[in-house]
């Protein structure tokens, strides 16, 4: 589908409508595009992952070594013939875009990070799809804007209606994909901004629901509500992942440099590749985005993690699924910035929430083992996910009402705002920058 025919038929409508009407259908062209985007991106990661075998059950898959050498390896050739070595990655390239160059994004964007991060997230790169859609969004809207000429504030806007869209779309979470917009890229709430913002990512999630057929929700979780009485163990939890979405900076930060040496894109990127591939090896639920594995641990399937993986002998017992996802806790901060560093695309986004949730397996594991509660697992691993990624990217809002929308597990929202809000305060106390301010 080209953009430029259905810009011109838009234009006709630009000389009946006020310009406040026609920027709300701008509003909605975008949303439809940034919804097909997402569709496509997630289509193409999740058909490589299935004709690749990835999920099949069973013992060592030695594949595994191999593929993120490939995907990270295609990635970055297409970067270097088509992009001269310039993508421009993650969300914090779109703020930069904002603020630095009045919002106007490169045509590129548009598809390029479909591309790379499909190819890297679909053979095992451990990052996520949600910041190459946000990209691709948010350049949908910035030239969009930038062909019918409007001006910094409606551009900027258009831009981040994009960006809510995809967000939208690749979640069906409307209400996230919203917040996400505000808290991120605009940093104000106006009841003006809002509806363009509603009118957008409603379209995206109404695309994403057709396309999947009314299932589009990533996460299912069955809870019958929290229980009061645990609250403070809530309290406790949003201690451990402010704690631990500090780590997960300063473990990003040590990783930056792991490859800093290596100046050349190919030798770093088999050479990165090939790292990754062994900790993948090592620890499958390391593949791609992780949400396979997200869904095991809120459905219980706990002994699965070890599928395609050295130590699958063991996976009927307690104590080496405990250490089995302690030090998935540990290495998975290394492999998602190894990933990026060696030229692959993606983004913090899955990541965190995949740390999320293994880190909430991993507390109620231990408070269990100890004797002290016998807490709701499924409702500590979804509200665990919203508190690693408030601290790590520190949008409160966007994490509760995410999982909210892709757990549907709206009984949890006190939970969900006590471990966010605290998470947040936490890890603003000690620093001041979001993982998108910081890269």
């Amino acid at each position: 589908m080209k953009l430029t025919p259905i810009l011109q038929k838009v234009l006709h409508w630009k000389l009946r409508l006020s310009p406040r009407n026609f920027f709300l259908v701008l509003s909605l062209v975008v949303g439809l595009l940034a919804g097909l985007a997402a569709i496509v991106l997630k289509f193409t990661t999740h058909y490589l992952e299935y004709i690749l075998g990835v999920f099949d059950k069973g013992g060592p898959n030695y594949w595994l070594l191999l593929y993120p050498v490939i995907g990270i390896f295609l990635a970055t050739a297409y970067t270097q013939i088509f992009q001269k070595g310039k993508l421009g990655r993650g969300i914090g390239n779109i703020v930069n875009n904002i603020y630095r160059k009045s919002s106007f994004m490169e045509k590129d964007k548009m598809y390029s990070h479909i591309i790379t991060s499909s190819l890297t997230v679909g053979f095992g790169g451990s990052m996520g799809l949600e910041a190459p859609i946000v990209v691709t969004g948010s350049a949908l809207g910035s030239n969009i804007a930038k062909f019918f000429n409007l001006d910094y504030k409606e551009r900027t806007l258009l831009l981040a209606c994009g960006a809510a869209a995809g967000i939208s779309a690749i979640f069906s979470a409307p209400i996230a994909g919203v917040l996400f917009a505000i808290e991120v890229l605009l940093g104000e709430f106006s009841t003006v901004n809002f509806v363009p913002l509603l009118i957008s990512s409603a379209v995206a999630s109404v695309i994403s629901q057709i396309a999947y057929g009314g299932h589009g929700q990533i996460f299912y979780i069955f809870s019958q509500g929290w229980d009061v009485k645990a609250v403070p163990f809530y309290l406790l939890l949003s201690i451990l992942t402010g704690v631990y979405s500090l780590y997960i900076m300063k473990g990003i930060a040590y990783s930056e440099n792991l490859l800093k040496g290596i100046t050349r894109p190919y030798p770093k990127a088999l050479i990165g590749g090939v790292l990754i591939g062994i900790m993948i090896f090592l620890l499958p639920p390391l593949y791609g985005e992780g949400y396979h594995t997200v869904q095991l641990l809120l459905n219980s399937q706990y002994s699965q993690l070890f599928d395609n993986s050295l130590l699958y002998k063991f996976h009927d017992s307690a104590l080496a699924l405990l250490v089995f996802t302690g030090v998935i806790l540990l290495i998975k901060v290394v492999a998602t910035q190894l990933t990026i560093s060696s030229g692959g695309n993606g983004g913090f986004f899955a990541p965190s929430l995949f740390m999320g949730a293994v880190l909430g397996y991993f507390y109620v594991s231990c408070i269990k083992a100890l004797g002290l509660y016998n807490l709701n697992e499924q409702n500590f691993i979804a509200v665990a996910m919203a508190g690693v990624m408030s601290g790590l990217m520190h949008t409160p809002l966007t994490a509760i009402f995410l999982i909210a929308e892709v757990t549907g597990g709206y009984s949890l929202l006190v939970p969900l705002m006590i471990v966010s809000s605290f998470s947040f305060l936490i890890s603003k106390y000690f620093n001041p920058n979001s993982i998108y301010v910081r890269h």
